[in-house]
């Protein structure tokens, strides 16, 4: 690893205390001139990095540019084998984590500070401006059925929710099956995508989409009294390892031990909703979460069971 790259996951890491220039000199084994010149390499790329009288230099809190280095050096031990890609603009993040289950069997996980062609459910657009979101992808390998594997976006769900709450005060509410709301405002999609094995029939790999509104303010007229964002600043990377780090630690549990959890933060349970399948529009009220993510919908006195759909009022 380049000596800029070991220096900006340690300013990361720790992020506003302040590191001696000679110190740096001695961890790294190079001279202080060299670790000026790596300082300056990542201000040239948008860093904001302080010089802090003799002290030697920080990370400005403002900083938020997205890198691997940032993100990885705030994941734990036990994920120190997760690769973490980053990209100023792509397509979708989705599609570059599909492109490498194809080849590789690790756990990855794919970020962007743009998307040019993100999307949601259904194939729809999913708006992604550069620097006021966080997207990205988590690569994992279940190997399980499909139908089991459905809870998966249940763990989504909860990992982002945790993650944004932790990092900022800010509790979302999920809106079945996969969108995160605050103050009635979608502020964070999730897309996810299984791979499956032909002969078996096993779900091989997933890749989960996780798109948040950070900062954004602007929104275009089709969304603009839907959509909101978390409304507070906060480190894109430090809410990307913490995102990362409760999605992949809850894919380790049974989900008895995050359904409940998924229930108490979804706001449409006892609510009247319209609701579509695809086929048929149903009205009725919203009963309960089935233990595998099932909408559990009273119909005129029926209740209904529904693995997949969409609600579209509430």
């Amino acid at each position: 690893m380049a000596l800029k790259n070991k220096l900006l996951a340690l300013l990361e890491q720790q992020r506003g205390e302040a590191l001696s220039g000679t110190a740096l000199a001695e961890q790294f084994g190079v001279s202080r001139n060299a670790v000026w010149k790596a300082i300056n390499a990542l201000r040239d790329e948008g860093h904001e990095i302080e010089s802090v009288g003799k002290s030697g230099y920080r990370l400005s809190p403002n900083s938020d540019l997205l890198s691997s280095e940032g993100i990885g050096a705030l994941l734990s031990e036990d994920l120190c084998d997760v690769k973490i890609f980053t990209f100023d603009e792509v397509a979708s993040t989705n599609d570059e984590a599909k492109r490498f289950c194809v080849a590789d069997s690790s756990r990855a996980v794919f970020v962007s500070d743009c998307q040019t062609d993100g999307r949601g459910r259904y194939s729809r657009c999913f708006y992604s401006p550069a620097r006021t979101g966080l997207y990205l992808s988590a690569v994992i390998h279940p190997n399980m059925s499909i139908e089991d594997s459905s809870v998966y976006t249940a763990v989504a769900a909860v990992a982002t929710a945790r993650a944004i709450e932790s990092q900022t005060n800010v509790s979302p509410k999920i809106k079945w099956v996969n969108d995160l709301y605050v103050d009635g405002k979608k502020i964070c999609g999730i897309l996810t995508e299984a791979m499956t094995d032909f002969e078996t029939g096993q779900v091989r790999s997933m890749v989960i989409g996780i798109g948040i509104n950070v900062t954004t303010e602007s929104f275009p007229d089709e969304i603009s009294d839907k959509a909101a964002s978390i409304g507070v600043f906060t480190s894109r990377n430090e809410l990307a390892a913490s995102i990362i780090t409760e999605l992949y630690h809850l894919t380790n549990l049974s989900p008895n031990d995050f359904m409940e959890e998924y229930r108490s933060r979804c706001f449409i349970i006892g609510r009247e909703i319209e609701f579509s399948d695809g086929k048929q529009s149903y009205r009725g009220r919203v009963v309960g979460i089935g233990d595998k993510c099932e909408l559990l919908l009273d119909v005129s006195g029926e209740i209904r069971c529904f693995t997949h759909g969409e609600i579209t009022g509430f």
